[in-house]
């Protein structure tokens, strides 16, 4: 949506650098925000910041067991609350969104993760697919790791 990259790269291959920026839209990857006051939870996976629509992002993945499927999306939606009041307090935008993008360790989706998508711009239909591919590959590698190791 904000083209912040020149040219498109596997997941696998693609190394992500911890800020990316253009046009009024600042996208920071895996880096702590400093508040001015003490926040535990200041470290989501992925801040967007577009100062163009003065509103920010905050998106954090996580692949739980799926027994704990609503249970993970709803902990992230709680966890990033005080960072989320924060962010509108020190950086003047309207809206701060919390985003969890969860998918279970086999493949599963909720519901809710093409309404997140869609808050992000990404109508990109096939997108969920490939993460849940990406998740299964995973899982499967993390298996067969456990499965070859000698006593």
């Amino acid at each position: 949506m904000y083209c912040l990259l020149e040219q498109r790269v596997p997941y696998y291959q693609y190394t992500p650098a911890p800020v990316l920026e253009r046009d009024g839209v600042r996208l920071y990857w895996d880096r702590p925000i400093a508040t001015d006051r003490t926040i535990l939870a200041n470290k989501p996976d992925i801040v967007v910041m577009d100062r163009a629509q003065s509103r920010v992002f905050l998106v954090d993945i996580t692949i739980p067991h799926d027994e704990n499927l609503v249970k993970a999306e709803t902990e992230k939606k709680r966890k990033y609350l005080d960072l989320a009041h924060e962010i509108v307090d020190m950086w003047g935008v309207d809206s701060t969104e919390i985003i969890p993008i969860v998918i279970s360790a086999n493949g599963l989706i909720p519901v809710s993760l093409a309404h997140h998508l869609r808050q992000l711009g990404i109508r990109d239909g096939s997108l969920a697919a490939r993460m849940q591919k990406a998740v299964l590959l995973d899982s499967a590698r993390i298996v067969r790791r456990f499965l070859s190791l000698q006593p």
